[in-house]
């Protein structure tokens, strides 16, 4: 009878436990160390050195495609070594002129372990587009970000990313839709590389 006591007794400590632990499984952890969920800050500088890689990546194929005569199709996915370790692998056109100003970029990007000089690993799959928006007095050019990537070494989270810029024509952004890393993109700062410019 007594021992049938104390098994009652510390029913209801066994069934916490077994709950703490259900949520632990449950947390905003990635399985591989890296938070889904980050603060502001960690947010935006994740952010500052995804949209500089994807101008290192659109550059690249660019300038693949000037190799190869300038051809304005899309073109079949190249490697491209980071400065730092590791690789991008980009695909698509990026078709720009600059007077009057053009632009008609679609890639994708495959990051296989692409190190930035600030000492932050990608990995991931990213797909950009740019367009001038049809109509818009002064000129705008519409950006969009779109696919998942996650960061390790100087920064840590893996970010959902689904960012849609609308841009002057020197890059700076005038209005910023959806979010990243769980944030409202709104409220936080990008700039995008004027490829139109340097042309």
């Amino acid at each position: 009878m007594s021992n049938t006591r104390k098994y009652h007794h510390h029913a209801p400590t066994l069934i916490c436990l077994a709950l703490a632990l259900a949520a632990c499984s449950d947390s905003n952890d990635d399985p591989d160390g890296a938070s889904v969920t980050v603060d502001a800050a960690t947010a935006q500088q994740a952010l500052t050195e995804l949209t500089s890689n994807v101008d290192f990546a659109v550059t690249g194929l660019s300038s693949q495609q000037a190799t190869a005569g300038g051809q304005t199709q899309a073109q079949p996915s190249i490697r491209v070594a980071c400065s730092a370790g590791g690789n991008v692998d980009v695909g698509g056109h990026v078709n720009v002129t600059p007077a009057p100003v053009a632009v008609d970029v679609q890639i994708a990007i495959t990051y296989e372990g692409c190190t930035t000089n600030e000492g932050t690993k990608i990995a991931g799959d990213l797909e950009f587009s740019q367009t001038v928006a049809a109509g818009a007095t002064p000129l705008r050019v519409e950006t969009i970000y779109q696919g998942d990537v996650q960061f390790s070494g100087k920064v840590n989270a893996r970010c959902p990313v689904d960012l849609n810029v609308l841009v002057d024509e020197t890059g700076k952004a005038v209005t910023v839709g959806g979010s990243f890393c769980g944030h409202d993109a709104s409220k936080l700062t990008v700039q995008v590389s004027p490829l139109w410019q340097a042309s």
